[in-house]
């Protein structure tokens, strides 16, 4: 990285101070939140641009898990965080652990700040290596500023693996872009607060990895319609859902709805088979495992009926 290309800006996007939130210290409190909304609203259609690169990640990530594969989230600070909560929201929403975050001093760090963790590569490549990182894995590395050394060492490790790797920043131009076969590049600019890409740059990241985990979980069939069928049904409002869901898609009564439930061991899927086949348990159960996914063996079901 040479420092004429760093007073020029081009690589360091992150850091540049921006011009619309200028003596913002001297602003009222409504003034500062309506500098922060205009410059938030700037973030979704950064977002835009790239949705051909997020299509490529999340075509990577189908090709992987359809296999058993993982994917697999790499960031320090928070770029790490965010794919800790990415990660962790796919289990009760999709019933899939196939999203795995690793994060720079974790779990330490996920409530505290660790940033001397993030400054050492090898870092990175111990923790991959820690959850056994493979060729049938697809990585992504999460940094707004494309030169995390954390995230750098862990997508140069892949990249020994032939593991296909994903880099998501705010810099176009980031370092670490060369170690990936896709860059997700959403260009916010400058934060209000020069630097503090806990702002926009991390907003964008959010969405993006939104887009990235829903969209392969669509994919792979673990969404019905625009329903979370494979929800894990762990409290009274997820199984007040679950039986809607039932009642709306089978024609089902609520009573027969929370009987099916019952018998399927809450389980959402089976139980909707159960209801549109006029199955029992074993053999919805059954139906569902012959079944190229989740969804295809519901639509087939339901419009069988």
């Amino acid at each position: 990285m040479s420092s004429s290309a760093d007073r020029r800006g081009n690589l360091r996007i992150t850091e540049r101070r921006n011009s619309r939130s200028a003596a913002l210290d001297t602003k009222s409190t409504l003034e500062i939140l309506r500098i922060i909304n205009r410059e938030d609203a700037r973030v979704a259609g950064a977002v835009r641009k790239v949705i051909p690169a997020i299509a490529r990640a999340v075509d990577m990530a189908v090709a992987a898990l359809a296999k058993g594969g993982r994917l697999v989230y790499l960031g320090a600070g928070t770029s790490g965080r965010l794919g800790v909560l990415d990660a962790a929201e796919c289990i009760p929403t999709f019933g899939t652990e196939q999203v795995v975050p690793v994060m720079a001093g974790a779990p330490d760090s996920m409530f505290r700040p660790s940033e001397i963790s993030e400054d050492d590569p090898a870092l990175g490549e111990r923790d991959l290596r820690r959850i056994k990182l493979c060729r049938g894995d697809v990585l992504v590395g999460i940094s707004a500023s494309g030169r995390t050394p954390y995230v750098i060492g862990g997508l140069r490790y892949a990249r020994r693996l032939r593991v296909p790797t994903v880099l998501l920043t705010a810099n176009p131009r980031a370092e670490a872009s060369t170690l990936a076969m896709v860059t997700i590049a959403p260009v916010p600019g400058p934060e209000v607060i020069a630097g503090s890409t806990r702002m926009k740059a991390g907003t964008a990241q959010k969405l993006v990895l939104n887009m990235i985990s829903t969209a392969t979980m669509v994919r792979l069939g673990r969404v019905f319609s625009n329903l979370m069928i494979e929800v894990q049904l762990r409290n009274a409002k997820l199984r007040k859902r679950a039986e809607s869901i039932l009642v709306e898609s089978t024609g089902a009564t609520p009573a027969q709805a929370r009987r099916a439930l019952e018998e399927s061991g809450m389980s959402l899927p089976v139980s909707m088979l159960m209801l549109a086949k006029g199955v029992d348990h074993g053999k919805a159960a059954a139906l569902l495992k012959r079944g190229s996914s989740t969804s295809e063996v519901l639509r087939r079901a339901l419009k069988e009926r």
